[in-house]
């Protein structure tokens, strides 16, 4: 897998958009902070919209239900 340096010197699109956010954060225009806050709200907003159906199985929803059953009880004698 490449790293992002390796995306940054071989893929324009990436360099593109890399140099994008550079200058923005030069222009005091947004923060790191704020640049990283959007792109995840771009993931979450993408994902919100592209709904994938997925069934689960209901062993493995009994099992989750176990665990939280087990994690959420009080125990006596635990130190």
């Amino acid at each position: 897998m490449k790293t992002p340096k390796d995306k940054y010197m071989n893929d324009p699109e990436y360099h593109h958009f890399v140099s994008m956010i550079e200058q923005m954060i030069e222009q005091a225009r947004f923060t790191p902070s704020e640049l990283r806050e959007m792109c995840m709200l771009a993931c979450i907003n993408y994902e919100m919209r592209h709904v994938r159906e997925h069934a689960i199985d209901p062993r493995v929803n009994e099992a989750f239900k176990v665990l939280d059953d087990f994690v959420s009880k009080p125990r006596r004698g635990r130190r």
